[in-house]
């Protein structure tokens, strides 16, 4: 996904890399998502503190095919520690994204969450970790930043899933 900043307009469409293969005789698509907490003292001096690709509070909603597999990377070039975590809220908080203790009565499910992502200044380099999300099921859901306070304090996407989606893709607002 390439970093955009949400105050230099709407996105309205925007691919994200992945592809087709076969393993063991089965059919599977991998979507690599890229996703990035950027710092205000980065060259981005409008980054929100607690942002993915630049955006915050929900202005980025990631569109995903269902039942691909998603590697999901995320580095932190953030002065604050961060994680990585895929949620599936209860269907009547999904629009309104996390709010406080998200991980509890909000959420039904965790789908997939990295540790802890060192900040910057931990060797003076930009520190990523990965995970999978295989087989994705179809319905809404969020990707945060897993530690506390950081998701509603606006460190989170909206992640929709469908099989009406064939190439997977981002919006911003």
């Amino acid at each position: 996904m390439n970093t955009i900043m949400s105050d230099q307009g709407a996105v309205s469409h925007r691919d994200i890399p992945y592809y087709n293969t076969t393993i063991n005789g089965t059919h599977v698509e991998v979507v690599n998502l890229s996703l990035a907490a950027w710092g205000q003292g980065n060259g981005y001096p409008n980054a929100y503190p607690f942002n993915f690709n630049g955006t915050s509070y929900g202005a980025m909603t990631i569109y995903l095919p269902a039942n691909a597999d998603i590697h999901a990377n995320m580095t932190n070039y953030e002065v604050k520690p961060h994680t990585l975590k895929f949620e599936l809220p209860y269907s009547s908080q999904w629009s309104t994204g996390p709010i406080w203790a998200h991980t509890s009565v909000h959420v039904k499910k965790v789908i997939a969450s990295t540790g802890t992502i060192d900040p910057i200044w931990y060797g003076n380099v930009a520190h990523y970790r990965s995970i999978w999300w295989n087989d994705t099921a179809s319905g809404h859901y969020w990707v945060v930043c897993g530690l506390t306070t950081h998701a509603e304090a606006g460190m989170y996407a909206f992640v929709i899933v469908s099989s009406s989606v064939t190439t997977p893709y981002y919006t911003i607002k």
